[in-house]
């Protein structure tokens, strides 16, 4: 008589499909975010020096304000900081630029128009948001001072990454890189974003003249008070300068950063999506895949601490001085050893 075959609990059978369940779920939702983070453009930054580069272009002396003549000591406090950079395991600094492209293809000819240093403490959940004065006058290899904005048409993301780092001494090794294009369509996707104008702001925008270089008819009608921005009359308001000087306009850019931060937290899935699939394809950055990864797990701590930036804007005005650059060309002259401390003491 032969032995007949146990039967299986099914509580067996149910535990094992719902494993495989879970496990299909798992593996599609791998492949889902494995595809979002293959549209983006990675890149170490490094590229040729070129310093007899074009630089010819809308930077202007007019948007620097006057600060003054150089201290009697001016060559002294010039000279870049000693010291390794300053490092904290739960702080991460990210290089952010927005170069001046109009199309959404990224190009070596395009210069930083926006320098910014994006610190993240993992620790505490904190976000802070420096600007970098792109009129600063920096030492560059092969051409002495120039303006910061200059070293990424001389030798793109890598120069820039050097210059702060050794300037600043601050320590940041990762960047990210948007331009103009990019900037309109992330805005445009999430339905605009809310910005508080100044009568002298809607007059300007209204008006779409001077730098802008915008048709008046692609700007949107504003008014004093709150507006919900859609992506040209966003960019036009970030690029803002005449009115006052680019120290105001940098200003802009972090509210409008900030502005786009509180419009994201309130977005669906879909939405999400959508913002996911129209901008990533428009970033380069030499953050790895695990790297950003890493930064998405810390997410829900720094959404649930509130996702507000504190802000500042370097370098200060007790710490910089008109300078002349060997061309003729305006710039700011700044005690970077005085500046290197402050930033540490705002990011640590």
């Amino acid at each position: 008589m032969k032995n007949k075959q146990k039967k299986r609990p099914r509580w067996v059978y149910v535990t094992v499909s719902i494993i495989g369940a879970l496990l299909l779920l798992f593996l599609l939702v791998w492949h889902f975010y494995d595809a979002k983070l293959g549209l983006i453009q990675y890149n170490s930054g490094s590229r040729s020096m070129d310093v007899n580069a074009d630089i010819s272009g809308e930077d202007s002396d007019d948007s620097l304000p006057d600060m003054g003549q150089a201290p009697v000591d001016a060559e002294q406090k010039s000279q870049l900081p000693e010291g390794d950079p300053f490092y904290d395991k739960d702080v991460i600094n990210i290089l952010l630029l927005g170069t001046d492209e109009r199309t959404p293809q990224f190009n070596d000819n395009a210069r930083a128009d926006s320098i910014m240093i994006l610190s993240l403490n993992t620790k505490t959940h904190t976000i802070k948001l420096v600007s970098i004065e792109r009129g600063i006058g920096v030492p560059v290899p092969g051409r002495n001072n120039d303006l910061i904005t200059h070293t990424f048409r001389y030798g793109g993301a890598a120069l820039t990454l050097q210059t702060v780092r050794e300037c600043f001494n601050v320590d940041v090794e990762r960047y990210v890189r948007v331009n103009f294009s990019v900037f309109q369509k992330a805005i445009d996707t999430i339905g605009g974003v809310d910005i508080t104008l100044t009568q002298a702001e809607a007059d300007y925008l209204m008006e779409a003249k001077g730098e802008l270089s915008l048709n008046k008819d692609l700007i949107q009608n504003v008014t004093v008070g709150e507006n919900r921005l859609d992506g040209k009359t966003a960019l036009a308001y970030s690029r803002i300068r005449k009115i006052d000087s680019d120290w105001s306009r940098i200003q802009r850019q972090r509210n409008m950063i900030q502005a786009a931060i509180n419009q994201v937290k309130g977005e669906d899935i879909f939405t999400l999506n959508k913002l996911a699939d129209t901008v990533l394809p428009m970033i380069e950055t030499n953050l790895t895949k695990e790297e950003i990864t890493s930064l998405l797990f810390e997410l829900p701590g720094f959404i649930s601490a509130g996702a507000n930036m504190e802000q500042m804007t370097i370098p200060t005005y007790e710490t910089c001085w008109n300078s002349v650059g060997v061309d003729g060309r305006k710039m700011i002259g700044v005690d970077f050893a005085a500046n290197a401390q402050i930033l540490k003491d705002f990011f640590y």
